[in-house]
């Protein structure tokens, strides 16, 4: 690294409810000090950085920002909190020298070259072609997507916002279901499905078709009862979101041709492992007619780390400071 650059930096992960900071080693990637705060607490993402740094152990200069948002402009615009900010003036609003901003999912994309054995659970699939593209998805509050390339000078992240595609249907039952998901809308876009949100909408749509109009459950309550075989209907909605989101990865998988291997990040995949080790997962992953063989030779990963979005932010900025010097 540039000796130039100073190795202690600002790193965060923000998302629509929280804002979570931490004190990035630029050299080894570690994490220190790892803080969140909701993002209701501050008016202006620049005021939570300021609120962060005041008590912060280390002096810094640097940071890089993991945001749930899309980046098209200079201005950006939080998709699920009330934040807005520009680029180009939160270093200075924030009291820093350098401020560089990555999509959540561009970040996730930086970490995943960086991040050790135990951060990552394998799934059952092929061998990982060395250098071949991989893809980074995941449902949480929404549904990222971002692919890694490698280049010359390293490996470069291809954020997008894959998890707004039209969701298809492929029966009856998934169409009648998809209907009633879709009511009140003009489309329905793969986010509305493979979300946590959409977990719930899943599970509602399910006990609508058997006659049951008041059924409100949580995305977390629904994986619970699911997970513990205590609701047939919540068992239902979860073998549906795992189907899909195993089409959806095998999908993604072919767009990006990741021979290099599919990532499952986002907050709902470590928290439903046991259900995407079953077959019916990686069975519609590989569900591509004639493509299936390539895409069986895939192998797919959940991330388990707690941090990645920091530690891709880390990375991430690492990699903007070496290339600005």
């Amino acid at each position: 690294m540039n000796a130039d650059i100073p190795t202690q930096a600002l790193v965060a992960d923000i998302g629509g409810t929280n804002a979570r900071f931490a004190i990035a080693d630029l050299e080894t990637l570690s994490l220190s000090d790892i803080r969140t705060f909701p993002t209701a607490e501050h008016a202006t993402l620049a005021d939570a950085m300021r609120a962060y740094l005041k008590d912060a152990p280390e002096t810094v200069v640097h940071a890089g920002l993991a945001v749930a948002a899309p980046l098209r402009a200079d201005t950006v615009q939080f998709t699920n909190a009330a934040w807005t900010f520009k680029q180009s003036t939160l270093a200075e609003e924030a009291g820093l020298k350098t401020a560089y901003v990555f999509n959540d999912f561009e970040a996730q994309a930086y970490a995943l070259p960086v991040l050790s054995g135990d951060e990552l659970h394998a799934l059952r699939g092929g061998r990982a072609v060395e250098n071949a593209p991989k893809v980074v998805l995941g449902p949480g509050t929404g549904l990222g997507v971002a692919g890694l390339v490698w280049s010359p000078s390293g490996w470069v992240p291809v954020p997008g916002e894959g998890g707004h595609q039209t969701f298809p249907a492929e029966t009856e039952r998934e169409l009648a279901l998809l209907e009633r998901m879709r009511s009140g809308l003009e489309r329905l876009s793969v986010e509305r499905v493979l979300s946590g949100p959409g977990l719930a909408d899943l599970y509602r749509a399910i006990a609508a078709s058997y006659g049951f109009s008041d059924a409100e459950l949580s995305p977390a309550k629904v994986e619970q009862l699911a997970v513990g075989g205590e609701d047939e209907m919540a068992v239902e909605a979860l073998d549906f979101f795992v189907q899909w989101l195993g089409r959806f990865a095998g999908d993604m998988a072919l767009a990006f041709g990741a021979r290099g291997g599919v990532y499952l990040g986002g907050g709902i995949a470590p928290r439903i492992l046991s259900r995407l080790e079953q077959d019916d997962f990686r069975g519609a992953f590989e569900r591509k007619g004639r493509m299936s063989p390539y895409v069986a030779a895939i192998p797919i990963h959940v991330v388990v780390s707690d941090y990645p979005g920091l530690k891709g932010a880390a990375a991430g900025l690492r990699t903007k400071l070496a290339n600005s010097g």
